[in-house]
C-alpha cells in the first residue's frame, strides 16, 4: 500500500473503535479499542492497560454465568455506575439504563450501546430510546463499560459512557453449545451456537429463543434472536469479517398503577390491551489491510428496526387505543486506522477515521379509535431523515518514561435533519455542527500503580419525534452538550488483586423532560461522585482461600440541577448511592457457588423533588432497595473436549418488594412494581472448542 495513504489518514475518523492487542506496560500505553465484529482479544474478552487514562472494565463469560441473570437489567446492575429501573412493566424486553447522574427517562438516551462495536439504537442521531434490546441476555458473552473523556471516539450520546454487549468470538476449532431453562412465571429459554472451520475461513451461528409470562398480569413476552458471522484472515495479517442477525421482539408493558390500585395488587394490569411487536435486522462488514505495526479499515453498517405498539392511553378528557406502526433505517460506511510515527524524538500512535452516516423513517403512523366507541382518527403520519459527517483524530504518545498521554477531537457535522407530520400539518428543518475536545494521561508512579486523568465534551441527540410533541416544532429541540471529567488510579497487581477508583464530574447544559405530553427544557445539570471497583481471587493470596473470588463496585453521587424553576433540586431518578458485590467459591470436582446482590438508594420522581405519593402514582420518593440473588453449577466432564453443566438460580432471594414512579411513556405513568423472586434450572452442554 501507498505509505502517503497511512500519512494521510489520521485526518479521518470512525464512531467505533477496532480490536488491538493490549499494551505492555513498558511501552506507551496504546489507548485500547471496543471490540468490533471482526476480532476480538482471547476467548473474546479484551484486556485493560494498566494505563490506560479513564475508567474503563471488562466483564467476562465467567462474571456474567454467575450473576445468575435472566435479564438483561439484572446483568447491568451489577456494573460499576449503571443502573436501571422498571419503566413500563415488560422490563424482560426493554430494559433502561443510566449512569452518572443523568436522567433515567426510562429510554436510555444518554449513554451510547453497541452490540460488538455497531449501535444498538434504532436510529442514534434520531431515536436512541429503545423499545426493545435487540439482543438476548442468553447471547452476551462480554459486557465491556468506558466512561470519561476518552468516549469522545464514540459518538453520539456518550455523556454517561459506553456500554458495548460483545457476542461470542469466532471459534478456531469445531464446536456444539446448547443451553436449555426453565424458571418461574413461566419462562423457557432455549439455544443453540455452532461453528468451527469453513472454506475461507471460520463461521459461527446461533439461535436463542425465550418467552415467559413475566411477573405483572398479563404480562408475557417472547423473543428470537439468530445471527451469523464469519470472518477469512489473510496472509498480510490482515481480515475481511462479516456479521448479520435477526431479532424478533414481542412483550406486554401493563404500565404504571394508580396507587389504589397499586395498593390492592402491586402486579395488576390495568391496561391489558398494552403490548409492543417488533423486529431489527443488522448487517455489518469490515475489512482490515495491515502493513508492518499500522493498519487501515473500510467498514459499513445496515440496520432496520420495525415496530408496532399498542397501548391505552388517557388524553384530552377521554380514553383511546393508540395503534402506532414505523419502521427505522440507518446505514454507515467509513474508514479507519492506525499509524505509528516518530515526531522529536517521541513515538507517536495516531488513530483517525471518518464515518458517514444516514438514518430515515419513511413512516410513522399512528391512529386512535376511543374505548368508548365511535371512529379511528389518524394523529399522526410522520416522516423523519438524517445525515450526519463524523471525524476523529487522536494521538497516544509517551512524553517520559512511564506516562501515556492522548489527546484528539472530535468533529460531528449534521448538515440536514428533516421532518414532517402530513396531519399535523409542520414540517421542520435544522443542522448541527460541534468540535469536541478531549484530552487524557495516565501515569504508572509505582509498580502495578498508575494515576490517570481525563477530561472530554459529548453531547445528547435529541429524540426526532420530540418535533411533534413542542410548542414550536420549527426550533423545539436542541442536541444537548455535555462535558465530563475524571481523576482516578488504577491497580493491577499480583496477588489477585484489582482496584480502580476514580472522582468525577459531568456538566450537561439542557435537560430536556417529557412528563406532561411535551417536551420542556429545565435546565443545566452538574453530577458529580467517586466509583470504586474492586476485584480479589483470593486463593491466589491466600492457600486457605483457593477458589473464592470477592468482587465489589460502589458508586457515590450527587446530581442537581443547575438552573431553571427547581435550580438546587437532586436530578430525578439520580440515586445517591449504588453498589453491587459478589463472592464465588469453585471448590473443585466442577462445583461453583455464587452469592451477590446489588443496592440503588433513593430518588426523587420530579423536578420538584415530591416526597408523598401522588394518588396517580406518577410521583413520590423512589425508596432505596436492596436484591440478593444466588446460583449453584456443577459442570461434568463428558469426554476429551465435552462438558455438562447444570446449574439452579434465585434473583430477587428475600422476595424484596420494591417500585418506582414512572411519570411518562406511551404506556402509561403510574407506579411500577420491581421483579420479585425468580428461580430457575438450567443445563448446558458444550461439545468441544
Amino acid at each position: 500500500m501507498n505509505p502517503a495513504v497511512w500519512i494521510l489518514l489520521p485526518g479521518l475518523l470512525q464512531a467505533q473503535e477496532p480490536p488491538q492487542e493490549p499494551a505492555s506496560t513498558q511501552e506507551p500505553a496504546r489507548a485500547p479499542e471496543v471490540v468490533v465484529v471482526g476480532r476480538a482479544e482471547e476467548q473474546g474478552v479484551p484486556e485493560v492497560p494498566l494505563r490506560f487514562p479513564g475508567q474503563r472494565e471488562v466483564f467476562g463469560p465467567d462474571f456474567l454465568r454467575r450473576t445468575g441473570a435472566r435479564d438483561l437489567n439484572d446483568l447491568v446492575q451489577n456494573l460499576p455506575g449503571l443502573s436501571t429501573r422498571p419503566y413500563n412493566g415488560g422490563e424482560a424486553a426493554a430494559p433502561s439504563f443510566s449512569s452518572r447522574g443523568l436522567p433515567d427517562d426510562g429510554l436510555t438516551e444518554y449513554v451510547h450501546v453497541m452490540i460488538d462495536g455497531v449501535p444498538a439504537s434504532p436510529q442514534p442521531y434520531g431515536w436512541t430510546a429503545f423499545s426493545f434490546l435487540p439482543i438476548t441476555t442468553e447471547r452476551v458473552w462480554a459486557v465491556e463499560t468506558l466512561r470519561g473523556g476518552h468516549t469522545v471516539r464514540y459518538s453520539p450520546d456518550t455523556v454517561g459512557g459506553v456500554v458495548n454487549f460483545i457476542t461470542r468470538p469466532l471459534p478456531e476449532e469445531p464446536f456444539l453449545e446448547s443451553r436449555m431453562t426453565s424458571g418461574s412465571d413461566g419462562f423457557q429459554a432455549a439455544s443453540m451456537v455452532f461453528g468451527g472451520a469453513v472454506p475461507g475461513g471460520r463461521a459461527l451461528g446461533s439461535w436463542f429463543e425465550r418467552s415467559g409470562d413475566g411477573y405483572r398480569a398479563d404480562g408475557g413476552f417472547r423473543q428470537r434472536d439468530t445471527s451469523a458471522k464469519w470472518r477469512a484472515d489473510h496472509d498480510d495479517g490482515g481480515w475481511t469479517a462479516v456479521q448479520a442477525g435477526w431479532m424478533e421482539d414481542y412483550h406486554k408493558a401493563p404500565g404504571g398503577l394508580d396507587a389504589a390500585t397499586f395498593a390492592a395488587d402491586r402486579y395488576a394490569n390495568s391496561r391489558p390491551e398494552n403490548y409492543f411487536d417488533g423486529a431489527r435486522g443488522v448487517v455489518s462488514a469490515v475489512h482490515r489491510e495491515v502493513e508492518g505495526d499500522a493498519w487501515l479499515e473500510t467498514f459499513a453498517d445496515l440496520s432496520v428496526t420495525e415496530r408496532r405498539l399498542y397501548a391505552r392511553r388517557d388524553k384530552g378528557g377521554g380514553t383511546f387505543l393508540d395503534d402506532w406502526t414505523d419502521e427505522s433505517w440507518f446505514a454507515s460506511v467509513g474508514m479507519r486506522g492506525e499509524q505509528p510515527m516518530r515526531l522529536f524524538g517521541v513515538e507517536h500512535e495516531l488513530y483517525g477515521g471518518v464515518r458517514l452516516h444516514r438514518e430515515w423513517l419513511p413512516d410513522w403512523q399512528i391512529d386512535s379509535t376511543p374505548v368508548a366507541g365511535g371512529p379511528t382518527a389518524r394523529i399522526q403520519d410522520a416522516a423523519f431523515r438524517l445525515t450526519s459527517l463524523g471525524a476523529h483524530l487522536d494521538d497516544t504518545f509517551e512524553p517520559v518514561t512511564n506516562l501515556t498521554v492522548t489527546a484528539g477531537v472530535r468533529v460531528e457535522w449534521v448538515p440536514a435533519t428533516s421532518g414532517s407530520d402530513e396531519v399535523a400539518g409542520f414540517a421542520y428543518e435544522d443542522d448541527f455542527l460541534a468540535i469536541l475536545p478531549a484530552a487524557g494521561a495516565a501515569w504508572e508512579f509505582a509498580d502495578d500503580w498508575a494515576l490517570f486523568a481525563n477530561w472530554g465534551e459529548g453531547f445528547r441527540a435529541p429524540q426526532f419525534w420530540g418535533y411533534a410533541f413542542a410548542a414550536d416544532p420549527q426550533d423545539a429541540l436542541e442536541f444537548e452538550r455535555g462535558a465530563s471529567s475524571e481523576l482516578g488510579v488504577r491497580h493491577q497487581a499480583g496477588g489477585g488483586v484489582d482496584l480502580q477508583a476514580a472522582a468525577w464530574q459531568v456538566d450537561f447544559d439542557d435537560y430536556l423532560v417529557f412528563d406532561t405530553g411535551f417536551y420542556e427544557n429545565v435546565g443545566a445539570i452538574r453530577s458529580r461522585g467517586i466509583d470504586l471497583t474492586g476485584t480479589w481471587r483470593a486463593g491466589e493470596a491466600l492457600r486457605a482461600l483457593e477458589g473464592f473470588t470477592f468482587y465489589t463496585t460502589v458508586t457515590w453521587q450527587d446530581s442537581e440541577l443547575r438552573s431553571g424553576p427547581d435550580a438546587g433540586n437532586d436530578t430525578p431518578y439520580a440515586w445517591d448511592l449504588q453498589a453491587a458485590w459478589r463472592a464465588t467459591w469453585e471448590p473443585g470436582a466442577g462445583w461453583s457457588v455464587s452469592l451477590g446482590g446489588v443496592y440503588v438508594g433513593e430518588s426523587y420522581s420530579d423536578t420538584a423533588n415530591t416526597v408523598a405519593d401522588s394518588s396517580d402514582g406518577r410521583t413520590g420518593l423512589n425508596e432505596g432497595w436492596t436484591l440478593w440473588d444466588a446460583r449453584l453449577a456443577r459442570s461434568f466432564p463428558l469426554g476429551e473436549h465435552a462438558v455438562l453443566e447444570a446449574a439452579a438460580g434465585v434473583t430477587n432471594l428475600f422476595d424484596k418488594e420494591w417500585d418506582v414512579h414512572s411519570r411518562g411513556g406511551f404506556f402509561g405513568p403510574g407506579l411500577v412494581a420491581g421483579m420479585p423472586r425468580q428461580s430457575y434450572v438450567a443445563l448446558l452442554l458444550d461439545l468441544g472448542w
